[in-house]
């Protein structure tokens, strides 16, 4: 899936990523927004994630633990919109706050398909170089996306088995 389908940019602050999602917008808003399906995609390649709290409305928290690079990174995402199924935006952090950036997500329908766009917004340019030198924050976030979308795919495999089986 290339060109159209799947963009990235950087435009100063911002990283923006696009991706035409071959499911409904009700099933990937499902495998983003439960931990049982974040469990198996969320992450850059070779990360793994456990999951401690999460309650997905308005002014409540996702507590979770991602694991890569020999590391341990405790992530908090506070919720500040949530309108299901088409718009997330949250701040995502740690626990003392030394990482703090805004996120939003679209979850537009593609006459069947989902088109999804996530924003992330640095405080500055230059605290996103910083984590992109760190820890490859922009090629993170692209390998995050296949992953969902490898994800989700799989998901619609099993639906259409279970489909299947009942007629």
């Amino acid at each position: 899936m290339e060109g159209k389908d799947k963009d990235f940019r950087q435009e100063g602050n911002q990283l923006i990523y696009t991706r035409l999602l071959n499911a409904p917008r009700e099933l990937v808003w499902e495998v983003w927004t439960q931990p049982q399906h974040l469990k198996e995609w969320w992450g850059p390649n070779g990360f793994t994630l456990t999951h401690k709290s999460m309650k997905v409305q308005k002014g409540s928290e996702w507590r979770f633990t991602m694991h890569g690079f020999g590391r341990n990174f405790e992530n908090k995402i506070t919720y500040l919109e949530v309108v299901r199924p088409s718009l997330l935006s949250y701040r995502h952090g740690d626990e003392n706050e030394s990482i703090n950036f805004m996120v939003y997500v679209t979850f537009d329908d593609a006459a069947g398909k989902t088109l999804l766009t996530m924003r992330s917004v640095f405080q500055s340019e230059e605290i996103l170089a910083e984590l992109n030198r760190q820890v490859k924050a922009i090629e993170g976030g692209n390998q995050t996306l296949d992953k969902l979308e490898a994800y989700i795919k799989t998901q619609l495999q099993f639906k259409n088995q279970d489909h299947g089986q009942q007629n």
